[in-house]
């Protein structure tokens, strides 16, 4: 599964809200619970836990991070048990600049995931073709960061209109 947005900001400005687990909870409803030790910036290697709500049932999985190259490229592979057996999904942020936009690239493999190889097909169908009901979880972090820029830039220009009258 693959989408793709384009984000009205800079890498820097992105990159907090792609590679901190706690800080995706504010732009993915599906996250209800992480569970992180540190504080500090996400290092390879770096393993915590996470529990989501999809399809009305929360599912814990433990997450350990795969690939960190700030701000640019973010992997995370999810590891949870479904029907006695550990399943694994890689969830993967790929950010580029391009002028005063970052393409963000969210890719998510789940060929270890426990789908029956004969819905794959249609998983893959449905994601390719189908139009998704609400806001996207993606669009859901485009509007997120933007907010953060804008809210950010407004203090920056007040800031500055406050000096230049003192």
């Amino acid at each position: 599964m693959k989408e793709t947005i384009s984000v009205s900001a800079n890498l820097d400005q992105v990159w907090p809200f792609v590679s901190d687990p706690v800080g995706q909870a504010t732009w993915n409803e599906k996250i209800i619970d992480v569970r992180r030790k540190s504080h500090e910036p996400l290092q390879l290697g770096e393993q915590f836990g996470i529990t989501y709500r999809m399809s009305g049932r929360e599912r814990d999985a433990n997450v350990e991070v795969i690939v960190c190259n700030p701000p640019h490229e973010v992997q995370f592979r999810h590891q949870y048990r479904w029907k006695s057996q550990n399943r694994y999904a890689i969830e993967k942020y790929s950010m580029q600049q391009q002028g005063n936009l970052v393409q963000v690239v969210q890719e998510i493999d789940l060929r270890d995931a426990g789908i029956p190889w004969f819905l794959r097909p249609l998983v893959w169908f449905l994601n390719r073709y189908g139009k998704p009901v609400g806001q996207t979880t993606m669009e859901s972090l485009k509007e997120v960061i933007e907010a953060s820029v804008s809210s950010a830039d407004t203090q920056a220009s007040s800031k500055q209109t406050t000096n230049s009258q003192n």
